[in-house]
C-alpha cells in the first residue's frame, strides 16, 4: 500500500461522522432531560397541596372536643380556667393558600404544555403524575373556591 493511495478526504469524512455519532450517542445517554420536567412539576404540585392542606388546617378554627368538654367543665369547682378556642378563620394563611393553589394551577399548565410537546416527538409519553396531580389541584381548588367564596371576593 502506497501513500499516494489514501483518500484523506474520505478517511476525514469517516472520522468526522464517527465524531458526530460519539455526540450523539452522548446526548441520548444523559440522565435529565426534557421528559422528566413534567413528572417533576406535577410532583412538587403534589407537595405543595399537601401543603395547603396543612396550612387550611392550622389556619381553621379550633373544634371542642370530648377531653376539653370531660375535664375543662366551666361549671366545675376544681378547674377554674378554661380553655380558649379561636373561633375564627385564620384568614391570612387563607389568602397564603389560595396564592398556593393559584400558582399550581399555573404549574400544572406548565406541565401540561411540556408533556403535550414531548409527546409529538417519537419516546415521549404522557405522564400520569400530570394528571393526577392536576386533578388534585382542580379538585381542591373547586372546593376551597365553594367554601371560602364570600370571604376572598
Amino acid at each position: 500500500m502506497d501513500l499516494n493511495d489514501l483518500d484523506y478526504d474520505k478517511l476525514t469524512e469517516l472520522l468526522e461522522q464517527r465524531d458526530r455519532e460519539e455526540a450523539e450517542e452522548r446526548r441520548r445517554k444523559k440522565k435529565f432531560n426534557a421528559d422528566s420536567i413534567p413528572t417533576i412539576m406535577g410532583l412538587i404540585v403534589l407537595c405543595v397541596m399537601t401543603a395547603v392542606w396543612v396550612m387550611l388546617e392550622v389556619a381553621a378554627p379550633d373544634r371542642d372536643m370530648m377531653f376539653f368538654r370531660t375535664f375543662f367543665d366551666v361549671h366545675d369547682q376544681h378547674f377554674t380556667v378554661a380553655p380558649v378556642f379561636r373561633e375564627r378563620w385564620n384568614f391570612p394563611l387563607v389568602y397564603t393558600a389560595y396564592i398556593m393553589q393559584l400558582a399550581s394551577l399555573g404549574a400544572c399548565v406548565i406541565a401540561f404544555v411540556i408533556n403535550y410537546t414531548r409527546v409529538k416527538s417519537k419516546s415521549g409519553k404522557y405522564k400520569i403524575t400530570v394528571f393526577v396531580a392536576s386533578g388534585v389541584t382542580i379538585a381542591a381548588f373547586t372546593l376551597f373556591l365553594v367554601r371560602f367564596w364570600n370571604v376572598l371576593f
